[in-house]
């Protein structure tokens, strides 16, 4: 059973699982809809989408006016969309925004990505130098900011931990809904997410496998929506910390070792 975060009259939040699609396509056994229906007895209309393998907040309608309601509403940026990754690499500097336009369906587009570095660690992983990644393009159009929005993974590390990958998690914020946005960025300034497989480091992913790190490392951990209550003009929502996220955590805490550490209990108190 799929869990509900918040639920009116007009719509629900679910804490979608990696794994599951968002909505029906062919050769899939399952996905959001289909299973909320049988949960519900009724069909959902979505209002945004998350990738298949990412888990976290997701917003369906309960019909055609609320959904398209409510994507409006994300479309104006009334809605906040919040996430953290974890990407191979260090970025040079805490926080950032990447500009760069992406090529979808209707064409190349603006698409703008802010993110803020959380904490970063050293990982043993011996059949992988610790280098910068060697990704794939993804289909992006640089625009002409380099030197600004470009933040090369940062490979000072001490000869003596050449054969650590360093590892860091990253909060992310999306000023636009591109598709695969958050991956693409990510991967354009040579901080590719862990274990994704379609922009991401081949090489790395096949290593960290290995060592029991097969999940895309991405999750839709917060919803800001404009529903007014007493204490505030919007309503935050969360979604609890995914199995994998957790697993990941455990293991660097049991073989990692820590570099830099910030505000790292933030998701603990904010799940609900």
């Amino acid at each position: 059973m799929i869990r509900i975060l918040l639920e009116n009259d007009e719509f629900i939040v679910i804490d979608k699982p990696a794994g599951l699609a968002a909505q029906p396509g062919e050769g899939l056994r399952d996905d959001v809809i289909t299973a909320l229906e049988r949960q519900f007895g009724y069909r959902l209309f979505p209002v945004h989408r998350l990738d298949k393998d990412t888990a976290g907040c997701m917003m369906l309608a309960k019909d055609a006016r609320a959904a398209n309601k409510w994507s409006n509403c994300i479309a104006s940026r009334e809605i906040t969309k919040r996430y953290q990754a974890w990407v191979a690499g260090l970025p040079n500097q805490e926080k950032g925004t990447i500009e760069d336009a992406l090529h979808v369906k209707r064409g190349i587009q603006a698409a703008c990505t802010l993110w803020t570095l959380r904490e970063t660690w050293l990982f043993p992983l011996q059949e992988h130098s610790n280098r910068r990644a060697d990704v794939q393009d993804g289909g992006h159009v640089h625009n002409n900011r380099i030197g600004v929005d470009r933040y090369e993974a940062n490979s000072s590390i001490a000869a003596a931990e050449a054969n650590f990958l360093t590892l860091s998690l990253l909060d992310l914020e999306l000023s636009t809904g591109r598709m695969h946005q958050i991956r693409r960025h990510l991967a354009g300034i040579g901080l590719p997410i862990i274990c994704d497989d379609k922009y991401g480091d081949f090489s790395l992913n096949k290593a960290l496998r290995k060592n029991g790190i097969r999940r895309l490392m991405l999750w839709a951990y917060e919803l800001v929506l404009p529903l007014p209550s007493p204490e505030s003009p919007n309503l935050p929502i969360f979604a609890a910390e995914p199995a994998h996220f957790i697993s990941l955590r455990q293991t660097l805490e049991r073989e990692g070792r820590i570099l830099d550490k910030r505000n790292t209990e933030q998701s603990d108190e904010k799940t609900i």
